[in-house]
Protein backbone atom coordinates (compact mmCIF):
# COMPACT_ATOMS: atom_id res chain seq x y z
CA UNK A 1 0.00 0.00 0.00
CA UNK A 2 1.33 3.35 -0.31
CA UNK A 3 2.65 5.44 2.40
CA UNK A 4 -0.04 8.35 3.75
CA UNK A 5 2.87 10.65 4.58
CA UNK A 6 4.16 13.01 1.40
CA UNK A 7 7.88 13.15 1.23
CA UNK A 8 8.39 16.68 1.04
CA UNK A 9 11.40 18.18 -1.24
CA UNK A 10 14.65 19.75 -0.14
CA UNK A 11 15.24 22.91 -1.83
CA UNK A 12 18.40 22.55 -4.03
CA UNK A 13 21.56 24.92 -2.87
CA UNK A 14 21.73 28.03 -4.71
CA UNK A 15 25.38 28.45 -5.72
CA UNK A 16 24.54 32.39 -6.28
CA UNK A 17 24.97 35.17 -3.99
CA UNK A 18 21.18 35.89 -2.36
CA UNK A 19 20.74 40.04 -2.43
CA UNK A 20 20.04 40.97 1.46
CA UNK A 21 16.58 41.69 2.07
CA UNK A 22 17.92 45.12 3.51
CA UNK A 23 20.00 47.50 2.63
CA UNK A 24 23.75 47.79 4.20
CA UNK A 25 24.29 50.95 6.45
CA UNK A 26 26.71 53.00 4.81
CA UNK A 27 29.93 54.19 6.55
CA UNK A 28 30.21 57.51 7.11
CA UNK A 29 33.66 59.18 6.60
CA UNK A 30 35.90 61.09 9.82
CA UNK A 31 35.25 64.26 8.51
CA UNK A 32 37.42 67.24 10.64
CA UNK A 33 34.84 70.01 11.93
CA UNK A 34 34.72 72.67 8.50
CA UNK A 35 34.71 76.26 8.26
CA UNK A 36 31.79 77.48 6.30
CA UNK A 37 31.36 80.98 4.75
CA UNK A 38 29.54 82.68 1.77
CA UNK A 39 30.66 83.96 -1.00
CA UNK A 40 29.65 87.07 -1.76
CA UNK A 41 29.53 87.62 -5.70
CA UNK A 42 27.30 89.91 -7.80
CA UNK A 43 28.19 88.56 -11.01
CA UNK A 44 25.51 87.46 -13.41
CA UNK A 45 27.81 84.27 -14.61
CA UNK A 46 26.99 82.28 -11.21
CA UNK A 47 26.84 78.08 -11.34
CA UNK A 48 23.74 76.47 -12.80
CA UNK A 49 22.01 73.64 -11.37
CA UNK A 50 20.57 71.81 -14.31
CA UNK A 51 17.98 69.19 -13.72
CA UNK A 52 16.51 66.71 -16.09
CA UNK A 53 13.01 65.60 -15.40
CA UNK A 54 12.00 62.25 -17.78
CA UNK A 55 15.05 62.92 -19.98
CA UNK A 56 18.60 61.27 -20.12
CA UNK A 57 21.21 64.02 -21.91
CA UNK A 58 24.48 63.34 -23.27
CA UNK A 59 27.67 63.70 -20.89
CA UNK A 60 29.49 65.97 -23.56
CA UNK A 61 26.77 67.76 -24.43
CA UNK A 62 28.05 71.63 -24.72
CA UNK A 63 25.17 74.00 -23.87
CA UNK A 64 25.30 78.10 -25.12
CA UNK A 65 24.52 80.34 -22.83
CA UNK A 66 22.04 83.57 -23.26
CA UNK A 67 21.19 86.05 -21.14
CA UNK A 68 18.30 88.94 -21.01
CA UNK A 69 17.10 91.01 -17.97
CA UNK A 70 14.30 89.69 -15.96
CA UNK A 71 11.06 91.25 -15.71
CA UNK A 72 10.50 93.82 -13.20
CA UNK A 73 7.47 92.13 -11.33
CA UNK A 74 9.94 88.93 -11.46
CA UNK A 75 12.86 90.46 -9.99
CA UNK A 76 11.04 92.14 -6.90
CA UNK A 77 9.67 88.90 -5.94
CA UNK A 78 13.38 87.42 -5.31
CA UNK A 79 15.01 87.69 -2.02
CA UNK A 80 18.98 86.79 -2.50
CA UNK A 81 22.16 87.93 -2.47
CA UNK A 82 23.14 87.66 -6.01
CA UNK A 83 22.19 90.91 -7.20
CA UNK A 84 23.27 89.74 -10.96
CA UNK A 85 20.93 86.93 -10.68
CA UNK A 86 17.91 88.74 -9.47
CA UNK A 87 18.63 91.14 -12.62
CA UNK A 88 19.67 88.81 -15.16
CA UNK A 89 17.96 85.42 -16.79
CA UNK A 90 19.60 83.06 -18.33
CA UNK A 91 18.71 80.39 -21.31
CA UNK A 92 20.73 77.36 -21.82
CA UNK A 93 20.29 76.13 -25.73
CA UNK A 94 22.10 73.35 -27.83
CA UNK A 95 21.22 71.42 -31.10
CA UNK A 96 24.27 69.75 -31.23
CA UNK A 97 22.33 66.20 -30.77
CA UNK A 98 21.37 64.79 -34.20
CA UNK A 99 17.53 64.70 -33.66
CA UNK A 100 16.90 66.18 -29.82
CA UNK A 101 17.04 70.29 -29.54
CA UNK A 102 17.80 71.08 -25.85
CA UNK A 103 16.34 74.61 -23.63
CA UNK A 104 17.10 75.06 -20.40
CA UNK A 105 15.31 78.03 -18.78
CA UNK A 106 14.73 79.07 -15.04
CA UNK A 107 11.46 78.56 -13.43
CA UNK A 108 9.48 81.47 -12.52
CA UNK A 109 5.90 80.41 -11.76
CA UNK A 110 6.23 77.30 -10.05
CA UNK A 111 7.23 76.99 -6.15
CA UNK A 112 11.29 75.84 -6.71
CA UNK A 113 11.70 79.69 -7.87
CA UNK A 114 11.15 81.28 -4.51
CA UNK A 115 14.16 78.67 -2.99
CA UNK A 116 17.69 79.85 -2.80
CA UNK A 117 19.79 77.22 -4.53
CA UNK A 118 23.74 77.27 -3.51
CA UNK A 119 27.07 74.55 -4.36
CA UNK A 120 29.68 74.10 -1.71
CA UNK A 121 33.53 74.06 -2.60
CA UNK A 122 34.96 71.93 -0.07
CA UNK A 123 38.92 72.54 0.59
CA UNK A 124 40.17 69.76 2.38
CA UNK A 125 43.87 70.97 3.49
CA UNK A 126 42.38 74.05 5.16
CA UNK A 127 39.67 72.51 6.17
CA UNK A 128 37.02 74.84 5.05
CA UNK A 129 33.73 74.93 2.33
CA UNK A 130 32.15 78.07 0.82
CA UNK A 131 28.75 78.41 -0.13
CA UNK A 132 28.00 79.95 -3.84
CA UNK A 133 24.84 80.71 -4.69
CA UNK A 134 23.76 79.26 -8.36
CA UNK A 135 20.83 79.42 -10.75
CA UNK A 136 18.35 76.38 -10.88
CA UNK A 137 17.75 75.56 -14.70
CA UNK A 138 15.24 72.83 -16.32
CA UNK A 139 16.74 71.59 -19.03
CA UNK A 140 14.13 70.00 -21.60
CA UNK A 141 14.39 68.19 -25.09
CA UNK A 142 12.22 68.31 -28.19
CA UNK A 143 12.37 66.70 -31.38
CA UNK A 144 13.43 69.05 -34.12
CA UNK A 145 11.03 69.05 -36.81
CA UNK A 146 11.78 67.73 -40.04
CA UNK A 147 13.91 69.88 -42.86
CA UNK A 148 12.22 70.12 -46.18
CA UNK A 149 14.03 67.60 -48.94
CA UNK A 150 16.42 69.34 -51.65
CA UNK A 151 15.03 68.19 -55.27
CA UNK A 152 16.00 69.35 -58.13
CA UNK A 153 16.31 73.45 -58.76
CA UNK A 154 13.85 73.69 -61.72
CA UNK A 155 10.97 72.63 -59.44
CA UNK A 156 9.16 75.22 -57.09
CA UNK A 157 9.11 75.78 -53.47
CA UNK A 158 5.60 73.93 -52.76
CA UNK A 159 6.93 71.20 -54.67
CA UNK A 160 10.21 70.82 -52.47
CA UNK A 161 8.58 71.46 -48.92
CA UNK A 162 5.94 68.12 -48.28
CA UNK A 163 2.52 69.55 -46.96
CA UNK A 164 0.83 67.91 -44.35
CA UNK A 165 -1.73 66.25 -46.99
CA UNK A 166 1.08 65.14 -49.07
CA UNK A 167 2.28 63.40 -46.27
CA UNK A 168 -0.91 62.01 -44.56
CA UNK A 169 -1.45 60.72 -48.90
CA UNK A 170 2.54 59.02 -48.77
CA UNK A 171 0.98 57.25 -45.50
CA UNK A 172 -1.98 56.13 -46.73
CA UNK A 173 -0.81 54.51 -50.01
CA UNK A 174 1.85 52.80 -47.76
CA UNK A 175 -0.24 51.57 -45.19
CA UNK A 176 -3.67 52.21 -45.53
CA UNK A 177 -6.38 50.05 -46.78
CA UNK A 178 -7.66 49.42 -50.05
CA UNK A 179 -10.67 51.74 -49.82
CA UNK A 180 -8.71 54.82 -48.19
CA UNK A 181 -6.10 54.41 -51.06
CA UNK A 182 -8.64 54.50 -53.43
CA UNK A 183 -10.21 57.43 -52.05
CA UNK A 184 -6.55 58.94 -51.64
CA UNK A 185 -6.19 58.51 -55.49
CA UNK A 186 -9.61 60.12 -55.87
CA UNK A 187 -8.54 63.21 -54.38
CA UNK A 188 -5.54 63.25 -56.09
CA UNK A 189 -7.34 63.19 -59.57
CA UNK A 190 -9.58 65.82 -58.80
CA UNK A 191 -6.66 68.18 -57.58
CA UNK A 192 -4.77 67.47 -61.17
CA UNK A 193 -7.75 67.78 -62.68
CA UNK A 194 -8.64 71.16 -61.26
CA UNK A 195 -4.94 72.30 -61.53
CA UNK A 196 -4.80 71.60 -65.24
CA UNK A 197 -7.61 73.93 -66.15
CA UNK A 198 -6.05 77.93 -66.35
CA UNK A 199 -7.25 79.82 -64.01
CA UNK A 200 -9.98 82.14 -64.74
CA UNK A 201 -10.50 80.24 -68.46
CA UNK A 202 -14.05 77.94 -68.79
CA UNK A 203 -13.70 74.85 -69.68
CA UNK A 204 -15.47 73.11 -72.75
CA UNK A 205 -18.35 71.58 -70.37
CA UNK A 206 -18.07 75.22 -68.16
CA UNK A 207 -19.00 77.41 -71.16
CA UNK A 208 -21.89 75.22 -72.22
CA UNK A 209 -23.45 74.97 -68.96
CA UNK A 210 -23.07 78.76 -68.79
CA UNK A 211 -24.24 79.55 -72.14
CA UNK A 212 -27.67 77.55 -71.59
CA UNK A 213 -28.22 79.24 -68.32
CA UNK A 214 -30.73 82.19 -68.77
CA UNK A 215 -28.85 86.03 -68.29
CA UNK A 216 -29.49 87.08 -64.79
CA UNK A 217 -30.29 83.79 -63.30
CA UNK A 218 -27.91 84.56 -60.34
CA UNK A 219 -29.24 87.85 -59.64
CA UNK A 220 -32.96 86.46 -60.11
CA UNK A 221 -32.09 83.73 -57.44
CA UNK A 222 -30.74 86.08 -55.04
CA UNK A 223 -33.95 88.77 -54.96
CA UNK A 224 -36.36 85.69 -55.08
CA UNK A 225 -34.27 84.33 -51.63
CA UNK A 226 -34.75 88.35 -50.31
CA UNK A 227 -38.44 88.19 -50.96
CA UNK A 228 -38.75 84.73 -49.50
CA UNK A 229 -36.92 86.21 -46.58
CA UNK A 230 -39.08 88.99 -46.69
CA UNK A 231 -42.16 87.58 -46.84
CA UNK A 232 -40.85 85.02 -43.82
CA UNK A 233 -40.09 87.62 -41.42
CA UNK A 234 -43.55 89.32 -42.66
CA UNK A 235 -45.56 86.66 -41.63
CA UNK A 236 -44.31 86.48 -37.60
CA UNK A 237 -45.62 88.38 -34.73
CA UNK A 238 -43.53 90.95 -34.98
CA UNK A 239 -43.56 94.39 -34.88
CA UNK A 240 -42.68 95.47 -38.07
CA UNK A 241 -38.90 96.65 -38.54
CA UNK A 242 -37.85 99.93 -40.04
CA UNK A 243 -35.03 98.67 -42.27
CA UNK A 244 -34.24 102.04 -44.12
CA UNK A 245 -33.81 103.03 -40.37
CA UNK A 246 -29.82 105.04 -40.12
CA UNK A 247 -30.03 104.78 -36.13
CA UNK A 248 -31.15 101.52 -33.87
CA UNK A 249 -33.76 103.84 -31.79
CA UNK A 250 -35.98 104.62 -35.74
CA UNK A 251 -36.21 100.41 -36.39
CA UNK A 252 -38.68 100.18 -33.99
CA UNK A 253 -40.24 103.55 -33.35
CA UNK A 254 -42.51 104.52 -30.99
CA UNK A 255 -44.98 105.12 -33.11
CA UNK A 256 -45.20 101.69 -34.53
CA UNK A 257 -44.98 99.93 -30.90
CA UNK A 258 -47.21 101.98 -29.31
CA UNK A 259 -51.32 102.07 -30.75
CA UNK A 260 -51.62 105.77 -31.48
CA UNK A 261 -48.28 106.85 -30.90
CA UNK A 262 -46.82 109.56 -28.18
CA UNK A 263 -50.87 110.87 -28.15
CA UNK A 264 -51.36 107.49 -26.11
CA UNK A 265 -48.66 108.17 -23.90
CA UNK A 266 -49.47 111.56 -22.85
CA UNK A 267 -52.49 110.05 -22.04
CA UNK A 268 -51.13 107.57 -19.13
CA UNK A 269 -51.71 108.37 -15.73
CA UNK A 270 -49.40 107.76 -12.93
CA UNK A 271 -46.13 109.58 -14.61
CA UNK A 272 -46.84 112.26 -12.42
CA UNK A 273 -47.11 110.83 -9.84
CA UNK A 274 -43.54 108.95 -10.13
CA UNK A 275 -41.99 112.43 -11.20
CA UNK A 276 -43.05 113.69 -7.88
CA UNK A 277 -42.42 111.05 -5.92
CA UNK A 278 -38.51 110.67 -7.21
CA UNK A 279 -38.66 114.79 -6.92
CA UNK A 280 -39.12 114.09 -3.16
CA UNK A 281 -36.51 111.32 -2.89
CA UNK A 282 -39.49 108.64 -2.30
CA UNK A 283 -39.78 104.75 -3.05
CA UNK A 284 -41.51 104.09 -6.09
CA UNK A 285 -43.35 100.88 -5.81
CA UNK A 286 -44.90 98.74 -8.41
CA UNK A 287 -45.85 95.03 -8.80
CA UNK A 288 -43.44 94.72 -12.02
CA UNK A 289 -40.19 94.04 -11.00
CA UNK A 290 -38.18 95.08 -14.21
CA UNK A 291 -40.50 98.41 -13.72
CA UNK A 292 -39.36 99.08 -10.19
CA UNK A 293 -35.26 98.14 -10.87
CA UNK A 294 -35.46 101.03 -13.71
CA UNK A 295 -38.18 103.67 -12.33
CA UNK A 296 -36.00 105.70 -9.92
CA UNK A 297 -33.30 106.01 -12.75
CA UNK A 298 -35.20 106.78 -15.50
CA UNK A 299 -37.76 109.39 -13.58
CA UNK A 300 -34.34 111.11 -11.88
CA UNK A 301 -33.33 111.51 -15.57
CA UNK A 302 -35.67 113.97 -16.36
CA UNK A 303 -36.48 111.88 -19.52
CA UNK A 304 -40.14 112.06 -19.53
CA UNK A 305 -40.79 110.16 -23.19
CA UNK A 306 -38.83 107.33 -21.65
CA UNK A 307 -40.76 107.32 -18.31
CA UNK A 308 -44.06 107.27 -20.19
CA UNK A 309 -42.48 104.53 -22.41
CA UNK A 310 -41.85 102.44 -19.11
CA UNK A 311 -45.25 102.90 -17.92
CA UNK A 312 -46.68 102.01 -21.16
CA UNK A 313 -44.46 98.75 -20.51
CA UNK A 314 -46.21 98.38 -16.75
CA UNK A 315 -49.67 98.87 -18.62
CA UNK A 316 -48.96 95.88 -21.40
CA UNK A 317 -47.63 93.25 -18.05
CA UNK A 318 -50.30 93.89 -16.53
CA UNK A 319 -53.07 93.34 -19.44
CA UNK A 320 -51.27 90.06 -19.83
CA UNK A 321 -51.41 89.29 -16.42
CA UNK A 322 -55.06 89.75 -16.08
CA UNK A 323 -55.55 87.47 -19.20
CA UNK A 324 -57.47 84.64 -18.51
CA UNK A 325 -57.89 81.14 -19.13
CA UNK A 326 -59.10 80.85 -23.18
CA UNK A 327 -62.19 78.06 -22.19
CA UNK A 328 -64.19 77.41 -24.70
CA UNK A 329 -63.91 79.60 -27.61
CA UNK A 330 -67.73 79.63 -28.98
CA UNK A 331 -66.28 80.63 -33.02
CA UNK A 332 -63.34 77.79 -32.32
CA UNK A 333 -61.26 80.53 -33.87
CA UNK A 334 -58.59 81.17 -30.76
CA UNK A 335 -57.14 77.73 -30.71
CA UNK A 336 -55.83 76.04 -28.05
CA UNK A 337 -53.32 78.17 -25.20
CA UNK A 338 -55.86 81.14 -26.35
CA UNK A 339 -56.49 83.41 -23.70
CA UNK A 340 -59.33 85.56 -22.68
CA UNK A 341 -59.88 88.90 -21.87
CA UNK A 342 -61.57 90.44 -19.11
CA UNK A 343 -64.87 91.96 -18.86
CA UNK A 344 -64.42 96.02 -19.62
CA UNK A 345 -64.21 97.38 -15.85
CA UNK A 346 -62.43 94.53 -14.17
CA UNK A 347 -59.76 95.12 -17.20
CA UNK A 348 -59.59 99.16 -16.55
CA UNK A 349 -59.50 98.05 -12.15
CA UNK A 350 -56.02 95.93 -13.50
CA UNK A 351 -54.47 98.65 -15.95
CA UNK A 352 -54.91 101.54 -13.74
CA UNK A 353 -53.79 100.43 -10.63
CA UNK A 354 -50.22 100.94 -9.97
CA UNK A 355 -49.61 98.99 -6.82
CA UNK A 356 -51.99 96.10 -7.23
CA UNK A 357 -53.68 97.09 -3.65
CA UNK A 358 -54.75 100.43 -4.98
CA UNK A 359 -58.78 101.48 -4.84
CA UNK A 360 -60.14 101.88 -8.20
CA UNK A 361 -61.97 104.72 -6.27
CA UNK A 362 -58.66 106.92 -5.68
CA UNK A 363 -56.68 106.03 -8.65
CA UNK A 364 -56.54 107.70 -11.74
CA UNK A 365 -58.18 105.69 -14.20
CA UNK A 366 -56.62 104.63 -17.70
CA UNK A 367 -58.69 106.20 -20.29
CA UNK A 368 -61.01 104.82 -22.92
CA UNK A 369 -58.94 105.94 -25.80
CA UNK A 370 -55.99 104.20 -24.40
CA UNK A 371 -57.50 100.35 -23.69
CA UNK A 372 -59.55 100.65 -27.24
CA UNK A 373 -55.91 101.10 -28.94
CA UNK A 374 -54.37 98.60 -26.90
CA UNK A 375 -57.58 95.82 -27.72
CA UNK A 376 -57.49 97.10 -31.12
CA UNK A 377 -53.74 96.08 -31.52
CA UNK A 378 -53.31 92.92 -29.43
CA UNK A 379 -56.85 91.53 -29.67
CA UNK A 380 -58.29 91.56 -33.42
CA UNK A 381 -60.89 89.18 -32.73
CA UNK A 382 -62.28 91.79 -29.57
CA UNK A 383 -62.41 88.99 -26.82
CA UNK A 384 -59.75 86.19 -27.63
CA UNK A 385 -55.81 86.32 -27.86
CA UNK A 386 -54.56 83.23 -30.09
CA UNK A 387 -51.13 82.10 -29.64
CA UNK A 388 -50.19 84.53 -32.25
CA UNK A 389 -51.30 87.66 -30.66
CA UNK A 390 -50.03 86.33 -27.16
CA UNK A 391 -46.49 86.18 -29.06
CA UNK A 392 -47.17 89.47 -30.71
CA UNK A 393 -47.45 91.08 -27.51
CA UNK A 394 -44.33 89.75 -25.66
CA UNK A 395 -42.73 90.87 -28.82
CA UNK A 396 -43.69 93.97 -28.46
CA UNK A 397 -42.52 94.68 -24.91
CA UNK A 398 -39.30 93.67 -25.69
CA UNK A 399 -38.89 95.79 -28.28
CA UNK A 400 -40.04 98.65 -26.33
CA UNK A 401 -37.18 97.53 -23.47
CA UNK A 402 -34.96 98.56 -26.20
CA UNK A 403 -35.88 102.07 -25.70
CA UNK A 404 -35.14 101.96 -22.13
CA UNK A 405 -31.14 102.88 -21.30
CA UNK A 406 -29.37 100.86 -18.92
CA UNK A 407 -28.52 104.06 -17.53
CA UNK A 408 -30.80 106.89 -17.77
CA UNK A 409 -29.58 109.80 -15.79
CA UNK A 410 -25.49 108.81 -18.16
CA UNK A 411 -26.74 111.95 -20.45
CA UNK A 412 -28.64 114.01 -17.71
CA UNK A 413 -31.81 112.78 -19.33
CA UNK A 414 -30.77 115.27 -22.93
CA UNK A 415 -30.41 112.18 -25.05
CA UNK A 416 -31.97 109.46 -26.20
CA UNK A 417 -28.95 106.96 -25.85
CA UNK A 418 -28.61 106.89 -22.22
CA UNK A 419 -25.95 105.37 -21.30
CA UNK A 420 -26.45 103.09 -24.47
CA UNK A 421 -23.17 103.00 -27.54
CA UNK A 422 -23.95 105.52 -29.99
CA UNK A 423 -24.51 102.49 -32.66
CA UNK A 424 -26.52 100.36 -30.91
CA UNK A 425 -29.61 99.96 -28.32
CA UNK A 426 -28.66 97.20 -25.73
CA UNK A 427 -31.14 95.59 -22.67
CA UNK A 428 -30.91 92.78 -20.53
CA UNK A 429 -33.35 90.48 -20.85
CA UNK A 430 -33.68 88.47 -17.55
CA UNK A 431 -36.14 90.46 -15.66
CA UNK A 432 -38.10 90.29 -19.04
CA UNK A 433 -37.89 86.51 -19.08
CA UNK A 434 -39.38 86.47 -15.46
CA UNK A 435 -42.29 89.15 -16.06
CA UNK A 436 -43.22 87.09 -19.59
CA UNK A 437 -43.23 83.93 -17.31
CA UNK A 438 -41.21 82.81 -20.29
CA UNK A 439 -37.60 79.79 -20.55
CA UNK A 440 -34.62 82.07 -20.77
CA UNK A 441 -34.02 80.29 -24.31
CA UNK A 442 -37.65 81.82 -25.75
CA UNK A 443 -37.06 84.93 -24.25
CA UNK A 444 -33.63 85.03 -26.00
CA UNK A 445 -35.16 83.64 -29.28
CA UNK A 446 -37.58 86.56 -29.06
CA UNK A 447 -34.83 89.32 -29.16
CA UNK A 448 -33.21 87.37 -31.81
CA UNK A 449 -36.20 87.07 -34.25
CA UNK A 450 -36.17 91.03 -33.75
CA UNK A 451 -32.73 91.25 -35.17
CA UNK A 452 -30.90 91.82 -32.03
CA UNK A 453 -27.21 90.02 -31.24
CA UNK A 454 -27.25 88.28 -27.99
CA UNK A 455 -23.48 88.18 -25.99
CA UNK A 456 -21.70 88.36 -23.08
CA UNK A 457 -21.73 91.48 -21.53
CA UNK A 458 -18.19 93.45 -22.01
CA UNK A 459 -15.46 93.71 -19.63
CA UNK A 460 -16.17 97.78 -20.01
CA UNK A 461 -19.69 97.08 -19.58
CA UNK A 462 -19.50 95.76 -15.78
CA UNK A 463 -20.77 99.10 -13.72
CA UNK A 464 -23.65 99.39 -16.23
CA UNK A 465 -24.99 96.55 -16.39
CA UNK A 466 -24.46 96.03 -12.44
CA UNK A 467 -22.15 92.99 -12.73
CA UNK A 468 -19.67 93.09 -9.54
CA UNK A 469 -18.86 89.39 -9.72
CA UNK A 470 -16.19 89.88 -12.43
CA UNK A 471 -15.94 87.80 -15.28
CA UNK A 472 -17.72 84.78 -13.23
CA UNK A 473 -20.71 86.79 -12.97
CA UNK A 474 -20.51 88.07 -17.00
CA UNK A 475 -20.27 84.64 -18.26
CA UNK A 476 -23.80 83.96 -17.17
CA UNK A 477 -25.32 86.79 -18.39
CA UNK A 478 -26.49 88.12 -21.20
CA UNK A 479 -27.27 91.12 -23.00
CA UNK A 480 -29.70 91.84 -26.55
CA UNK A 481 -28.22 94.60 -28.75
CA UNK A 482 -29.72 95.99 -31.49
CA UNK A 483 -27.52 97.41 -34.20
CA UNK A 484 -27.54 98.88 -37.82
CA UNK A 485 -28.13 97.15 -40.34
CA UNK A 486 -30.19 94.51 -38.70
CA UNK A 487 -29.81 91.55 -39.09
CA UNK A 488 -32.46 88.64 -38.82
CA UNK A 489 -32.41 84.79 -38.35
CA UNK A 490 -32.05 83.34 -41.55
CA UNK A 491 -34.57 81.29 -43.20
CA UNK A 492 -33.44 77.01 -42.87
CA UNK A 493 -33.72 75.57 -46.24
CA UNK A 494 -33.70 72.26 -44.41
CA UNK A 495 -30.54 69.38 -44.49
CA UNK A 496 -29.76 67.62 -47.33
CA UNK A 497 -30.70 64.11 -48.26
CA UNK A 498 -28.47 61.54 -47.15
Amino acid sequence: MPSDKVEKKRKRASDRHERPSKKPALGLQDLPPLAASVVTDDSELAPVIVTTPGLTTPRNLHLTPYFKPRAKELATGRSTRNNGIVSSEVLLQSSEHPKLDFVGREANDDADSQLKHYVAVVDPEKRTWQFVEARKVTLRGAVRSAKPIEEEEEESEDEETKTMRAQRTELTNTFGTKQSRKAAQSLAENAKLSNGAQAGVASAAESAILSAMPAGSATDMASKAAAVQAEVQAAKPLPQPNLAASHPSDVYPLETLVPGGLATLRQLPGVKEWQTAAEAGQGITATSKYVVRRIEAVANSGNVTQLQVLRFIFLLLEFLKCLRSGGRDPKGAAGPGSKRVPPREDLRRALSSLTGDQDIETAELVPDPVIDAVRRKFVPTGQFLNKNDITLLHTTICALSLHIPPQPSKDGGSSSQGGNAANELATDPSDLRDELRVESSVILQYFRELGCRIDKPRETEFDKWGIKGGKAEANTRRVARLRVPVEFPKVSRGGGRR
